[in-house]
């Protein structure tokens, strides 16, 4: 669609047209302003030209495999603010929506159901059996199909801020596991998790009218 409409635009030499122009910009040899001005008058011509010819298009529906518990009808992938979900085609009628949960590939520890990829409400990834509330296995770590050479047990993928990615048996006790450096990473994870639920806790203990006094002050 582009290269039908859009033909001056997505050509190479545009491109590098467009970066020594703007090299010129750079060194003072060109008017920024009257550069913009000769590029955007053409370009809302064919923006204009292209949305006529255009019109509205539909996007092609992605059925899920999975049943509305609540009309039967096979939902469908929307795509939302926080990203992809399942929603029931049967809207207005059927207002039934639910996470889209993407598979891992790999068997959950505790009840052998597959560990699918969620998301916390404030849009952080974490892992969990799909039978929740049933089976409460989570890790934030990724699951890998790859298995432990020593046990045989799936391994886990933790990302580091910097990017670094390190791998560990998932099996608390596998002997690969005893002084590994992740199991340090793990403690401060717990710490830190405990130590915000005893801030809520806190905080949710605290009566409602010294909680207001605080906020005034």
């Amino acid at each position: 669609m582009l290269e039908e409409y859009f033909q001056d635009i997505v050509d190479v030499k545009f491109t590098a047209g467009l970066e020594n122009e703007l090299d010129e910009i750079a060194e003072g040899k060109v008017e920024k302003n009257k550069l913009l001005g000769s590029f955007y008058g053409p370009f809302e011509e064919t923006l204009e030209k292209a949305d006529e010819a255009i019109g509205h298009v539909e996007l092609p529906v992605e059925v899920s495999d999975v049943p509305c518990e609540l009309c039967g009808r096979m939902m469908v992938v929307k795509q939302g603010r926080f990203g992809k979900f399942l929603a029931c085609p049967g809207f207005p009628e059927c207002r039934n929506t639910k996470p889209l949960l993407v598979d891992t590939g790999v068997k959950c520890p505790k009840c052998g159901g597959a560990i699918v990829e969620r998301k916390t409400r404030r849009g952080r990834k974490f892992y969990g059996c799909k039978n929740y509330p049933a089976c409460d296995y989570t890790t934030w770590d990724q699951p890998q199909k790859e298995t432990c050479p020593e046990c045989g047990s799936f391994m886990l993928k933790h990302h580091y801020k910097n990017g670094r990615a390190l791998l560990y048996c998932s099996n608390d006790g596998c002997k690969t596991r005893i002084d590994h450096p992740i199991n340090q990473e793990l403690e401060k994870m717990r710490q830190r998790a405990e130590a915000k639920r005893a801030r809520e806790a806190e905080k949710a203990a605290q009566p409602e009218k010294e909680r207001k006094g605080k906020k005034k002050k």
